[in-house]
């Protein structure tokens, strides 16, 4: 299994449709981690497998480089007409606090 490039890692969330919040909400890993992770800062490994596995669990499908084409991805939840980008149906409120005005 090849090290996901942390752009794709990125390109994964948003393929979802989901904020770094939401992953954070539902992975359980923390949103600093999922933007180290993405940025490509040095992270536990652990981490970075964690994300990848959550994106898999969500529908995605990695493809690694091959006869000379880079990176792609594909997205199971997208079968049809009206599908959804995500197979999640309802993702916590963030924990965040909204900035006061």
């Amino acid at each position: 299994m090849s090290p996901v490039p942390a752009l794709m890692m990125k390109a994964a969330r948003e393929f979802l449709g989901l904020s770094q919040d939401d992953v954070a909400a539902v992975s359980g890993l923390s949103r600093k981690t999922i933007q180290r992770v993405e940025k490509g800062i040095d992270v536990d490994k652990h981490y970075v497998a964690a994300l990848r596995r959550f994106y898999v669990d969500q529908g995605i499908t990695f493809l690694p480089p091959r006869d000379g084409a880079g990176w792609g991805m594909l997205n199971s939840n997208m079968k049809g007409e009206g599908s959804s980008l995500n197979g999640l149906a309802k993702i916590p409120p963030t924990r965040r606090k909204k900035p006061t005005v």
